[in-house]
């Protein structure tokens, strides 16, 4: 998503520190800051909020790994002005300078409050994890921008008790209820669109798909995934497949080979990509096992994700998840 002029002309002030509650930031500072952000701004000596200005209008016009959410380059920059740090030094400075006025100091609290302020009406707002990150999330979709793709990063400590809740769900859920309660919401977060569970009453329809969406491209393009989801354990006894592995790549081919029909786009399509996706193990025997059993083509559309991978990625996009609440409504519950 694009922010207005008017968000953009705010958010400069914010950043130079003209704005009430944040740090004021001179020219030096202004070019450190955007330095922290990644970025080869130095400022020119010329009206700061201005010119901060023209360089939020060139980094609002970038890519995003969100459609409802800024360009990844503005995420960065709102993420970072809102570090601990740069309020506690602006603080310690003024009163170092023998300035105790408490309107004239920053607080990071009412800083983002001001913020939340400004972007409400684009359906945004700011937050900070538990260890005091800054993140974007949209108020519609749920999409944050604690899900871009970074360096790994160890889970804080909230993170770490929502992943053991989740195990503790897996422990005890059916397939439908893992598919509906934590995978839907899940996918929907990580920008999917029309996430749709087949459900195990209509086993003769799924045609190998527990589970369909479809994702759009930066150039606007879609292409379209499924899942196969298992509740327990995916294993095989060896290269006979003699497990539930072979059920598995049974499932996968007919996946490939059956289109889904899009109503969105009138059609029926065939599938770009298929997620295994295991509540417990996918051991290396049958990941061998089943890639060896596919062909070349066939092998290219499939995408792992065991219990392990999956705790860690939802851990983090799902930390708001309340696992007691109704099964999610999805866009085939809507019946117009």
């Amino acid at each position: 998503m694009k922010l207005s002029d008017r968000i953009l002309e705010e958010l400069a002030k914010m950043v130079v520190g003209d704005a009430k509650h944040f740090p004021y930031r001179s020219s030096s500072y202004i070019t450190r800051f955007f330095a922290r952000c990644g970025l080869p701004f130095v400022h020119d000596g010329s009206t700061r909020p201005r010119w901060a200005h023209e360089r939020l209008a060139e980094l609002n016009l970038g890519a995003s790994q969100s459609a409802d959410l800024p360009s990844d380059d503005l995420c960065c920059v709102i993420s970072e002005l809102f570090d601990q740090d740069d309020f506690e030094r602006y603080n310690e400075r003024r009163a170092n300078q023998g300035d105790a006025k408490p309107e004239y100091f920053a607080d990071v609290q009412l800083a983002m409050a001001s913020f939340n302020k400004l972007v409400q009406r684009a359906g945004l707002i700011a937050y900070l994890d538990e260890s005091g990150r800054c993140y974007l999330r949209s108020t519609g979709t749920g999409m944050s921008s604690a899900s871009f793709s970074q360096q790994t990063r160890p889970l804080s400590q909230e993170e770490i008790v929502q992943r053991q809740k989740l195990a503790d769900f897996l422990d005890g859920a059916n397939e439908n209820e893992f598919t509906e309660k934590v995978l839907v919401p899940l996918f929907q977060r990580l920008g999917f669109h029309r996430v749709s569970p087949s459900g195990h009453a209509e086993k003769t329809l799924e045609f190998g798909k527990d589970l369909w969406m479809k994702y759009q491209l930066p150039t606007s393009h879609w292409i379209y995934f499924c899942a196969q989801i298992k509740k327990d354990k995916i294993d095989s006894s060896g290269a006979g497949g003699s497990k539930n592995v072979a059920t598995v790549l049974a499932q996968a081919r007919m996946a490939i080979d059956h289109p889904i029909f899009d109503p969105e786009a009138n059609r029926k399509v065939l599938l770009d990509h298929i997620f295994l996706i295991s509540a417990g193990e996918i051991t290396r025997a049958a990941r061998t096992w089943l890639v060896e059993q596919l062909d070349q083509g066939q092998r290219r559309h499939i995408i792992f994700m065991d219990r392990d991978e999956f705790l860690d990625q939802s851990a983090r996009i799902l930390l708001d998840l309340r696992l007691d609440s109704p099964m999610a409504i999805t866009d085939e519950d809507i019946p117009f």
